[in-house]
């Protein structure tokens, strides 16, 4: 490989994602302080970066350091845990807005569609359910609400679909995963953009829950992959969360209805819309 071209990968790439995975490193050390210095050290090599070079990576990069600092910079406006979600991730609206409406991201690119909603719903739903009870068995969370009276659940249920799960899957699918799939190629854009999303889950400080949660990025990456749809990785996500801090805390039991039931409705509908697809030959 040319000079130039290691150059060029060292600046927009490497180094930046070096830093990232670094300041997490130090966070699940259990040295924030540091890796806090390290997140705003590389914003700001990022965001100089962006006005006099052309690059998308860059804008891309920028959403986590960002994501990381406004989550520790962001007061405590309630004790219960859920209740501060709202606030920790609504701003980055703001620059996701930003990336979009400047054309770093296309509207396509980032799954902003309906189509095949209703088909792969199903499919999210299972997975979702499923993945949160894995991580349960990770971390074992406690549960996230004061109890489970229906207002509780559905602000759970709105938070961790509409906030956490849109937000974070813009950040590492839409925008992350895109620009390094157009970069990396496929499988080793997804298992770098999966490697980042784990590792940005370092402040549970359990190993297991750094490699489970890559593990479940690459699963959230294949199905924005085969979906095109961020409404559908974003439900997946947020069933996900509802699982592990509701559900399987909860309610153990229903998990593997949860789990079953929307897989076989997804299966029904690929083999009806085949015999649909095989009679009439399209």
């Amino acid at each position: 490989m040319r000079a130039e071209s290691i150059a060029k990968y060292c600046l927009d790439l490497i180094i930046p994602v070096f830093l990232i995975l670094l300041a997490e490193f130090l966070i699940f050390l259990g040295h924030p302080s540091q890796a806090m210095l390290i997140h705003a050290l590389n914003l700001i090599i990022l965001a100089l970066s962006s006005i006099y070079i052309d690059n998308k990576i860059y804008p891309a990069l920028m959403l986590m350091p960002l994501f990381r600092l406004l989550n520790v910079a962001m007061p405590v406006f309630f004790n219960l845990t859920l209740y501060t979600y709202s606030f920790v991730y609504a701003p980055m609206f703001i620059p996701m807005y930003f990336l979009l409406k400047d054309g770093y991201i296309g509207r396509c690119q980032a799954g902003f569609t309906f189509k095949g909603f209703w088909y792969y719903l199903p499919l999210a739903v299972s997975v979702g359910f499923a993945l949160g009870w894995g991580e349960y068995n990770v971390i074992h969370p406690q549960l996230l609400t004061p109890g489970t009276h229906i207002k509780d659940v559905l602000i759970l249920i709105v938070t961790m679909i509409f906030f956490v799960g849109f937000v974070e899957e813009f950040i590492f699918r839409s925008s992350l995963q895109t620009v390094l799939v157009e970069r990396l190629g496929p499988k080793t854009g997804l298992l770098t953009a999966s490697i980042i999303f784990g590792f940005m889950h370092s402040g549970y400080q359990i190993p297991l829950e750094l490699l489970y949660v890559s593990f479940a990025g690459v699963i959230f990456g294949l199905l924005f992959w085969l979906t095109k749809s961020l409404p559908i990785i974003s439900l997946a996500h947020g069933v996900t969360n509802i699982s592990l801090f509701l559900i399987t805390p909860e309610e153990p039991g229903l998990l593997i209805y949860l789990i079953a039931a929307p897989a076989l409705i997804f299966m029904l509908y690929a083999y009806v819309l085949k015999r649909h697809s095989d009679i009439t030959g399209q």
